[in-house]
């Protein structure tokens, strides 16, 4: 009889714990079983548009100098010098032109002044040979638009120091202003690129990058 209550006795106070065992056993499949959260990624982050470098912006030009005054000719470049020697005390902006003029050559011109319209080129022509600074067969020809551009300065100072060592060297160019800061260092007065082929070669073989345009 003993025996008997001692198993019932038994029975009742592992009933509980089976109980919760299989209670425990059923939450934690429940906790595994939950709904799954599906994690929202992120968008990439888009990288900027990288900035465009900045364009330098040359001054634009308003004036142009198509006639100039044509003091002579001379195929000997050494000749043409020793002329523009002679008279650089009794004018400003004399050069000379290296030219291609076809079937009579090449020759060296030695030119003088720049100008917007022929009559203002006209009318200085007419100045100097009345005051018997130039000799009489000087003209104003045809336009001679173009020029041989070297370089451009923020001083003419500087522009001008590469101007004696051109000279230096049996060339002579120019030095017009196109700007306050703005100095523009041109050799010759050319009607097309053609004509201009000879200076061209020379200044390349003398290491210089010269672009040809209007002046």
């Amino acid at each position: 009889m003993k025996r008997c209550v001692l198993i019932c006795a038994m029975y009742l106070m592992a009933a509980p714990l089976w109980a919760g065992y299989d209670l425990s056993n059923t939450v934690t499949r429940e906790i595994h079983r939950g709904p799954v959260i599906e994690e929202v990624q992120d968008e990439p982050l888009k990288k900027p548009a990288p900035e465009k470098p900045a364009v330098a912006v040359s001054p634009a030009k308003t004036v142009y100098y198509p006639y100039t005054i044509h003091l002579s000719s001379w195929q000997d470049p050494k000749e043409a010098y020793l002329q523009i020697e002679k008279m650089q005390s009794r004018l400003d902006t004399l050069f000379i032109t290296k030219i291609d003029l076809g079937a009579s050559g090449v020759w060296h011109r030695i030119d003088h002044g720049i100008f917007p319209t022929i009559k203002d080129a006209v009318a200085r022509l007419r100045e100097l040979k009345a005051k018997n600074v130039i000799d009489k067969g000087a003209f104003v020809g045809s336009q001679v638009a173009y020029a041989i551009e070297l370089g451009t300065y923020e001083s003419v100072q500087e522009a001008n120091g590469d101007a004696r060592e051109l000279k230096a060297q049996g060339m002579v160019p120019y030095v017009i202003r196109e700007r306050n800061s703005v100095f523009r260092l041109l050799l010759g007065a050319y009607p097309d690129e053609k004509s201009a082929a000879p200076a061209m070669e020379d200044l390349k073989a003398l290491g210089f990058d010269p672009i040809f345009k209007k002046r």
